[in-house]
């Protein structure tokens, strides 16, 4: 990791939030369970139906659901949970309007399933009036990223709702398109931003030139071996993301997209604390995410 003049970025606190514990709310939420939490960080949601309430959600990005009964204190928990840790409903037509506007102007599509069905880039038909808010974060999100990392063939479309083509259950990559399914709309914020920025690290793996790419796969053998790697939980628990990244390079060079973006220097350190030769290997992935990021690098 070699030294000298950084320019260092901030990504916006949701994102940097992604280093830190995530405090579990049973206890504070009332009739709120440890099951009940873990179903609705996972994209579950409860709904009244005829003075009755149901838990569930989609299996696969919207393509599939099941639901099961619950009593009210389940619905009164789910929409205190809610309040706390997913995105609000609400309208924020100008935070569409500045996101259809920086991602037309890179070439990127934008595609929304949902209340208006599929729309294309900057169209009025692409606007569901209930995700304001998270307009607003991926627009802030995408801002501070370096605008080469938006004006590439391998970013083609940014996706919301519906589903994609594999076995993904809440976000994919595939053929230039970034997926964020329904799954990942209905949870909470801090797993939609850590899925909107894995994602987007799939599409800087696209974007490595076949040398880099080579050296790469390489350089990860080590780090695998080592068992050097740093874990940050969204969707899935630390341990399982740092165990997620030890068997493919694909997953491994995505998470390191998150981590380099959202924990800079927390990633930094980490690298630094190492021994040889994970420390050395990482070193050379740091070097080789630097100059693929221009020079930017993140707090």
């Amino acid at each position: 990791m070699t030294e000298g003049p950084r320019s260092l970025r901030r990504l916006p606190e949701d994102a940097r939030a992604l280093g830190g514990p995530w405090p579990s709310l049973v206890g504070e939420v009332e009739g709120l369970t440890p099951e009940a939490e873990r179903d609705f960080r996972f994209g579950q949601s409860v709904f009244a139906f005829g003075g009755e309430y149901r838990l569930g959600g989609s299996l696969k990005g919207g393509s599939s659901a099941v639901w099961r009964p619950v009593g009210e204190s389940e619905y009164r928990a789910y929409r205190e949970w809610r309040r706390r840790e997913a995105f609000a409903e609400g309208e924020d037509r100008d935070a569409f309007d500045e996101l259809a506007r920086l991602l037309d102007a890179n070439g990127i599509d934008l595609v929304s399933f949902g209340q208006r069905g599929a729309g294309a880039s900057a169209s009025s038909d692409a606007y569901v009036p209930d995700r304001g808010e998270i307009y607003r974060l991926v627009a802030d999100h995408l801002l501070a990223l370096p605008a080469e990392h938006l004006a590439r063939r391998e970013f083609a479309a940014l996706q919301f709702g519906g589903w994609g083509p594999d076995s993904a259950k809440a976000s994919a990559y595939a053929d230039g398109r970034v997926m964020l399914y329904e799954f990942a709309l209905g949870g909470a914020r801090r797993t939609f931003v850590g899925l909107l920025l894995h994602e987007i690290g799939h599409v800087h793996e696209a974007a490595f030139s076949p040398t880099n790419r080579a050296r790469l796969e390489n350089l990860h053998g080590p780090i695998a071996a080592a068992g050097a790697l740093l874990g940050i939980e969204f969707l899935l628990d630390a341990e399982s993301r740092r165990i997620y990244q030890q068997f493919l390079t694909s997953e491994f060079l995505a998470e390191t997209y998150v981590l380099y973006t959202s924990q800079g220097a927390r990633l930094r350190a980490f690298i630094e604390e190492l021994a040889p030769p994970a420390r050395d290997a990482w070193r050379d992935v740091y070097d080789i995410f630097r100059d693929t990021f221009y020079g930017v690098e993140y707090e």
